[in-house]
């Protein structure tokens, strides 16, 4: 091959390299949520209480952001399976915790209310670098012998980005925010127990 044609052939695959990054970088991309929650006490605080729990998403829209700000072809939102997923990892995690989950609050030790309150993906323009502001947070309140306990649970991080993140690389950031806020959550005994 003559050293023209070794360059035409080098430029058509880089032109070809290009527009596959291109069109695997645009169009809308859903969440798939797959929380994991650490358990930071292992002992269990629950003793056999009874814990009802409920799990709500207070956020106006499915819509988690764009990875172009510019393009609302890019959007992310998260999936419909997203809150019984959530829900099933917290039940979980209260169960290996010793508690006893109940199907309806009105004889039960403890009501624990959860809402999802943030899952933001925000991309902006700075440049040749957008500045990428990824978070969630939850807030909890519960109620256990007329005492009420309220918090907030939130993880975040803000970096510079050059080209839009890959599907697997959003998935990967916004799940370890659901992760971390979970886990804070979950390690807050002031929640589910009476010493604090």
């Amino acid at each position: 091959m003559g050293k023209t044609k070794m360059t035409h052939f080098v430029r058509s695959i880089f032109a070809v390299s290009i527009i596959i990054i291109a069109a695997c970088s645009s169009g809308n991309q859903i969440l798939p949520v797959t929380p994991k929650v650490e358990l930071s006490n292992s002992i269990s605080i629950g003793a056999g209480r009874t814990l009802y729990i409920q799990v709500y998403d207070e956020r106006s829209t499915d819509v988690v952001g764009y990875r172009d700000p510019n393009n609302k072809a890019t959007v992310i939102t998260s999936s419909p399976e997203m809150l019984d997923n959530i829900r099933e990892k917290v039940e979980q995690a209260y169960t290996e915790l010793g508690f006893e989950l109940i199907e309806t609050k009105e004889t039960v030790d403890i009501v624990l209310e959860i809402r999802l309150t943030e899952l933001s993906y925000q991309r902006q323009s700075s440049g040749g670098i957008k500045d990428l502001r990824t978070g969630a947070t939850f807030v909890a309140n519960s109620v256990m012998n007329d005492r009420v306990v309220d918090g907030t649970y939130r993880d975040g991080q803000t970096k510079d980005t050059i080209v839009k993140p890959s599907f697997e690389e959003n998935s990967k950031i916004l799940n370890r925010h659901l992760d971390a806020a979970l886990s804070k959550l979950i390690a807050d005994t002031r929640l589910v127990t009476d010493d604090w």
